[in-house]
């Protein structure tokens, strides 16, 4: 799962948050300068099923502060359930994370 840092985050709260180990997270993200994360950093959370994306048709999403899953497909004129369904990276529709980079797939409506 692609991941946008947010401040005061490190590789340690990002383990924890998500449930892998620290090595996991470091050997998916093995360009990392001296092993640091820095706000605005996009990076691989270890474990994670990543959608399977068109050629085109779609936009990613960064989660901001605040979101749900409902409020964005209101915002986006999308299906809730095919929003969910396209991002297997969600383990749990009812808990995302401000950062979490979502795929909203227009292609097929």
């Amino acid at each position: 799962m692609k991941y946008l840092v947010q401040p005061n985050e490190n590789l340690e709260t990002l383990a924890a948050r998500f449930g892998v180990k620290l090595q996991d997270l470091q050997e998916a993200n093995p360009l990392l300068p001296g092993g640091k994360i820095y706000p605005g950093m996009i990076v691989e959370i270890a474990g994670y099923k990543q959608p399977d994306l068109p050629a085109d048709g779609y936009i990613s999403y960064v989660i901001q502060p605040g979101d749900t899953l409902n409020e964005i497909s209101r915002l986006f004129n999308l299906d809730l359930d095919r929003i969910i369904a396209q991002n297997p990276q969600i383990t749990n529709p009812d808990v995302i994370w401000p950062g979490i980079i979502i795929y909203l797939i227009y292609l097929g409506y």
